[in-house]
């Protein structure tokens, strides 16, 4: 996206750079990655960044002052897994964004996915590392946005997670984290932060405190919690925790369980209510809404009926 970069990347590209770049990112993971692994960076304008991070931050405060969406939002938490303690903001967020090109044919930013849910925070900031020392890129480049540099981040993303609690007694909690392909990401944090990382599925409730079993067996409380399981996952695969999530424990969330609804593809209909021509934001509507209008038209039929859990709603999206 910036045409000089892009041409020179290309005329410099190897295989042989390419298999530095995984061999780096072998040395600083500690272990290999299991998913694809791009063979170029994307350059882009910081200007178009900043329009992206600002358009995000701005989508995510109007969906947490409006009352009306986040009781709407909240009855969509499946019952087992709504968690007490909710807290007035999320910790984390995620807002994806694709390039169309404008009527003037300028590069602009779409809302795909918007996620209060923490992202492989450890491992893009290894993965922007290894570019730029297996392909020899201009240290001029920058990775971060906001001012911050590579200390400032690894600085603000210690004391999002660790709070004020001890690195022992805070916890990366995943469903069979050993075996999930974001693993590189668990480990590089882990290592960084000095944090365990451990199975949500192992985790055990004594009194009020949940606990974990350190490396030599020993049961720790655990103070805070850097969710990483997702509930969608849980129910996937029927698993029963050893806690109640549903009791008020004695525990901090990094990341509280409950953004992961609050804030998701089922806010994007209600970011669209009043969106003018050019929004950052596509036209999107519930699915049963789609369905009720064709229904009205007289289009239903059983091939249209779908099975939806209760409170849960299926969501459609049309862009243009």
């Amino acid at each position: 996206m910036i045409p000089e970069l892009r041409a020179q990347f290309n005329r410099e590209f190897s295989p042989e750079r390419y298999g530095r770049l995984l061999d780096v990112l072998y040395e600083r993971c500690r272990m290999k990655v299991e998913f694809r692994i791009a063979e170029t960076p994307i350059f882009v304008r910081k200007k178009l960044l900043d329009e992206m991070a600002a358009s995000g931050a701005d989508l995510a405060k109007r969906l947490i002052a409006d009352a009306q969406y986040l009781e709407s939002a909240r009855q969509a938490i499946p019952r087992a897994y709504c968690v007490p303690g909710d807290i007035a903001h999320p910790n984390f967020l995620t807002a994806d964004f694709a390039l169309i090109r404008d009527a003037a044919g300028e590069l602009v930013p779409r809302l795909v996915e918007i996620q209060a849910f923490p992202s492989v925070y450890g491992y893009q900031a290894v993965l922007s590392c290894a570019y730029r020392e297996a392909y020899g890129l201009d240290p001029a480049l920058g990775r971060y946005l906001c001012g911050i540099d590579d200390a400032s981040y690894w600085r603000l993303l210690t004391k999002t997670v660790l709070g004020k609690c001890d690195p022992e007694h805070v916890v990366l909690t995943e469903v069979d984290p050993e075996h999930q392909k974001t693993r590189p990401d668990f480990e590089v944090t882990a290592r960084k932060l000095g944090i365990a990382v451990v199975d949500i599925a192992t985790v055990e409730g004594v009194g009020d405190r949940l606990h974990y079993r350190n490396a030599m067996g020993k049961l720790v409380p655990i103070h805070r919690i850097y969710n990483r399981a997702i509930a969608d996952e849980l129910i996937a695969r029927n698993i029963r925790l050893n806690f109640d999530l549903k009791r008020p424990w004695n525990v901090e969330w990094a990341g509280h369980p409950n953004w992961y609804f609050l804030i998701s593809k089922f806010s994007i209909p209600w970011l669209t209510q009043g969106a003018r021509e050019g929004s950052v934001v596509p036209p999107a509507v519930f699915l049963d809404e789609v369905l009720e209008g064709m229904a009205g038209r007289g289009c239903a039929g059983r091939e249209w009926r779908l099975r939806t859990p209760p409170g849960r709603r299926r969501l459609t999206r049309t862009c243009f």
